[in-house]
């Protein structure tokens, strides 16, 4: 797990530099890190600084689930968007999920529309963060790429 900590503190790390660091062999960092990564243990991604993003919202969104459909609804919630994470948990939600809009209006659509709109939503209670300390988001939902011509039209540019 000390390669796992050493990445989370500088991802670009070569498997050289840890092996130099760790007092063991290259090939060892390596045979280490592809268990790690193959057993999904471990993801090496960028992350960018929510702080760096003012216009950015975080909010965390507490969901009332109709009880027979909590994973269903669960699956659903998490494959929206917005969301960087869902949460199955005890107490007066059956769902916690953080969610990330790039505008307030993006923030309310979600709430008022793909979150209501999702079958078993029952209600829910949004909590807008005022303030983070240090969290920092996967850069491919904090910055994420436009639709390729292909998504959207179904054949490509010439």
């Amino acid at each position: 797990m000390r390669i796992a900590h050493m990445l989370g503190e500088d991802g670009r790390l070569s498997n050289r530099e840890l092996a130099r660091r760790l007092g063991i062999s290259e090939g060892s960092v390596r045979q280490r890190l592809g268990r790690l990564l193959s057993s999904g243990a471990l993801k090496i991604a960028a992350q960018a600084n929510l702080e760096q993003q003012p216009e950015a919202f975080l909010a965390i969104v507490g969901v009332k689930i109709d009880g027979r459909r909590l994973t269903d609804c669960a699956e659903r919630i998490a494959r929206l968007p917005s969301v960087l994470t869902t949460m199955i948990v005890t107490g007066r939600h059956d769902l916690m999920a953080i969610i990330l809009a790039p505008s307030r209006q993006t923030l309310v659509d979600f709430v008022t529309n793909e979150l209501s709109g999702v079958p078993g939503v029952l209600d829910s209670e949004t909590s807008v963060v005022l303030k983070s300390l240090d969290f920092w988001v996967a850069a491919e939902k904090m910055f994420p790429l436009p639709p390729s011509p292909v998504e959207t039209t179904g054949r490509s540019r010439p």
